[in-house]
Formats: C-alpha cells, sequence, structure tokens
C-alpha cells in the first residue's frame, strides 16, 4: 500500500519505495521504459510508441522472414513466445516508429532476458534451456533452488527435482510447509534467469544490432484467458486491433506480491504508462491509422490457455500445449502475406481447419477436427461478459476515446445476432454459414500475394 514511483521528467529521473515488482526495483529497465512511453505518448504522437512487447521472426515460405512484436503481461509466455520465432530478436520491450518509406519497424532495447523459469523445459523452451544447462552462458538466477553440487532447478523444469536444498525460504527439504500447512515448493513462482541474448541459439544479432530495426507485419496481444477467446484471431481493422490490446485480461501473477484474481492488463503496459490512460489509447488510435503507416501490420489476439473444463469437458487442462504457439504464429504469418483466407465473426477472423491441419502437421502433431471445434466454437455469453465488464471498467476512466466503446458496441450486436440465431454456443459451421470464408485479399490492409484460397500447403515450418 505504500508503494510509489516518481518520475521527474525534467531531470529524466525515476525514484521507487516500498515497491515488490522488479521492474520498479531495477530501475535501469522499467524505470526508463516510462520514460520512453512517456516520450512516444506526449511528444512522438503519429511517430512512435513505446511497447511491452517481444520482438521475434518466423521464417516462411521460400525462407522469407516475417518478424512479429507481441504484448503479454509477465508469466503469461511472451518469452516463450518469442523464441519459438527462427530469428529471435527480443522477449520484453520493443521501441516502434513508422520509417520514412512508410514501414513499421522496431528495435529492441535491451541486449539480453530478464525472465521468469517456472514451467521453463527442454520440450517448450529449447534454445532457452540449452542456454541454461549446457556449458557457455553466464547466467543469474534468483528464487530458485540450489543443490548440493550448486545446480539451480525449477518448477516444471521437466528434470529429476533434488529431495534438498537452498531456496527463497532457506534451507528446503521435500515435504517442507509454511505456517499455514501448504507445501513450499522448490522455486518461488518469480524465479528469475538473466543471461545475454548472445547465448541464445536462435538470437539473430545482426539483425537485433541494426539500428534501422526489422519490419513489423505482425502484432500479437495475449493475456490468461481460461475460458472465453479462441487461440487466435485477426482483428477486422485497425480500431478493433487496437481494442485487442485494450482488453487483455490475466489472472495475477507472483510478479506483484498482493495482487489476487483476474486483472484487466492493457497492451500489457499499463503499468509503465505516466499518464492518463485515456492519453496512451488515442495515441495507439491515432499511430495505427495514419496515413504515414502505408504498411499496417496484421492486429492479432492469442490465447494458450483455453481450458477443457471451459469447453464441455472437465478440469482446468489446457486444450493445446505450448508447442502450439508455432502453429498460431504460422497461420499469422501466412495471413500477413495474403495467403490464407479466414472465418469472419463480430470479433475478427479465425482460422479454417484444413489451414490449421496443414501447420499442425509441419510440426510433426496431428490436430483432430474435434479439438478445433472446442477451440474455436463462440461461448457467446462469455464474450458478451468480457465486453461488459471492460466497458465498464474504461467509463470508469475520463476522456477515454469514444471510439473504443463505439468497437464494443458493434462487436455485441453482432455477438447478440448470433446468439439469438444459434442459442449461447455457436459452432464455426454456424459461425462459417452467418459470416462467411472471407478471401485474404478482400480484408488485408497490406500486400497481398493475390492467391487467397491457397491455404498453408507450401509452408516450411523452420
Amino acid at each position: 500500500p505504500n508503494a510509489r514511483v516518481f518520475m521527474d521528467r525534467s531531470w529524466l529521473t525515476t525514484f521507487s519505495t516500498f515497491c515488490t515488482y522488479a521492474g520498479n526495483t531495477l530501475l535501469l529497465k522499467k524505470g526508463n521504459h516510462r520514460f520512453a512511453v512517456d516520450l512516444a505518448t506526449y511528444y512522438r504522437r503519429e511517430r512512435e510508441l513505446s511497447e511491452h512487447m517481444f520482438i521475434t521472426g518466423l521464417t516462411g515460405p521460400g525462407v522469407r522472414k516475417t518478424y512479429f512484436a507481441g504484448a503479454a503481461p509477465s508469466g503469461r509466455g511472451k518469452t516463450t513466445t518469442a523464441m519459438v520465432g527462427t530469428d529471435f530478436v527480443g522477449d520484453d520491450l520493443a521501441q516502434m516508429w513508422i520509417a520514412e518509406d512508410g514501414m513499421l519497424r522496431a528495435i529492441n532495447p535491451e541486449i539480453g532476458i530478464f525472465g521468469i523459469v517456472q514451467d521453463v523445459n527442454r520440450e517448450s523452451d529449447p534454445y532457452l534451456m540449452k542456454a541454461l544447462r549446457e556449458e557457455g552462458a553466464e547466467v543469474i538466477w534468483s528464487n530458485v533452488l540450489i543443490d548440493g553440487h550448486g545446480v539451480p532447478h525449477w518448477v516444471g523444469h521437466g528434470e529429476e527435482a533434488p529431495k534438498k536444498g537452498i531456496n527463497f525460504q532457506g534451507e528446503w527439504w521435500e515435504g517442507k510447509a509454511d505456517e499455514k500447512g501448504k507445501p513450499i515448493p522448490i522455486s518461488h513462482p518469480n524465479a528469475r534467469c538473466t543471461l545475454s541474448n548472445t547465448f541464445i541459439g536462435n538470437y539473430n544479432e545482426a539483425v537485433a544490432e541494426d539500428p534501422r530495426g526489422v519490419e513489423i507485419k505482425v502484432i500479437t496481444y495475449s493475456g490468461r484467458d481460461s475460458d472465453t477467446m479462441p487461440p487466435v484471431r485477426v482483428a477486422r481493422n485497425p480500431d478493433h486491433g487496437v481494442v485487442i490490446g485494450a482488453s487483455i485480461l490475466s489472472a495475477a501473477t507472483a510478479t506483484e506480491v498482493g495482487a489476487k484474481g483476474v486483472r484487466r492488463q492493457p497492451w500489457a503496459n499499463e503499468p509503465f504508462i505516466p499518464g492518463p490512460l485515456a492519453n496512451y489509447m488515442d495515441a495507439q488510435f491515432v499511430f495505427f491509422n495514419s496515413d504515414k503507416l502505408k504498411n499496417k501490420p496484421v492486429m492479432a489476439g492469442l490465447n494458450y490457455f483455453l481450458t477443457h473444463g471451459a469447453r464441455g469437458g472437465e478440469g482446468d487442462k489446457l486444450l493445446g500445449e505450448k508447442r502450439d504457439v508455432k502453429v498460431w504464429l504460422g497461420w499469422l504469418e501466412l495471413r500477413a502475406h495474403g495467403e490464407v483466407d479466414a472465418i469472419e465473426t463480430p470479433i475478427g477472423f479465425i482460422p479454417r481447419y484444413e489451414d490449421l491441419r496443414e501447420l499442425f502437421a509441419g510440426i510433426g502433431k496431428e490436430y483432430p477436427k474435434e479439438l478445433y471445434d472446442k477451440q474455436f466454437a463462440f461461448y457467446v455469453d462469455n464474450i458478451l461478459a468480457r465486453i461488459t465488464l471492460q466497458e465498464e471498467a474504461y467509463r470508469k476512466e475520463k476522456s477515454i476515446p469514444a471510439r473504443l466503446f463505439e468497437v464494443y458496441a458493434e462487436q455485441r450486436k453482432g455477438l447478440e445476432a448470433l446468439k439469438a440465431k444459434y442459442g449461447p454456443i455457436v459452432s464455426v459451421e454456424q459461425l462459417i454459414e452467418a459470416g462467411g470464408v472471407i478471401p485474404v485479399n478482400l480484408r488485408l490492409e497490406g500486400p497481398s500475394s493475390g492467391r487467397p484460397g491457397d491455404g498453408a500447403q507450401s509452408l516450411s515450418l523452420r
């Protein structure tokens, strides 16, 4: 309750006190990020953005490189998503600008990562695990368990855990409990690793150090959503894309001590916005609608956290796994180049089954139609409740751009029409019947291959 962060804009100096969040304590990082957000929002409006985003490149057909930037709250898969790419640039911050040629370009202002290690393992994070477990990389660890041989361990690393060691609670042994009788895990949920990007196997140092930056063709926004949105959807236009960013929700994480329950996390950047949220939101609408931005990026929502229980089954087990991320990014890569059609819905465009099946085959995995139907069916009441939650919260803020509420109203109208016709659960087939399959060259703002309907047959996910 006594946490305070003071920004002296005249001296570009930040003072922080009683803060438990690491980014507010290690001021060189998020303290300076706040000044970058301040600069973009108030002094370089329509020219720059400073975002809490990863940057990564994905190799597509014909060995082309397509670069992504993506926002996600801490502990919600940002580092994992960044390292899925073939050309890793950064996992946390992105400075973005409209170049003279009208391209959206970005750089990562950092040279390393400060990442949460819980659930980092060889299956889902092979590049990072190689750096953490093999000789050659210098790593700074925090809040992990150190065994008798000096080896760090953490929850979810996919290895045999030691029976005893030293961790964030001091001496630890298997079965140790706190004063309430709750078992103490081997590592804290906010356990971290810090290392230079040069130790990451897919780091493209030449691109990352180029002051011209990389061209961003896809922007993603994701939180932790167990019961509402499909795994991937593309915004209908830039305004809808901004609203996806404004509508991020996430379960509270251990990065902020004392936080509980579901939290709104607009753009995953709100804790670092120095002025009113309305000003930052307005800057987003202005930037992505700018006539100076000649090749507008695909703007998309990602959701890795749908559960069986939310789709007619039981339990909290996820309806997918970490490696599926490569498929969702692969589909967005094709979409950005005008090579896949999509199903039109009130909240954006979603993939066809045939395209995803081909992409899953590319990572050596079957993708049953039954799973697709569960992941992409619309549980309309859940989506409407999410819109209501956001509307009510934003109406308490001063001077929020009217366009936000107009987009919510458009979505609500379309969803209510679907519910009136099909009921509260709308299948993909019904979504196709209502909205149709839209050739990408009719909707995508940007270059088109001229081959709508190609599907994913030529894709090689390297």
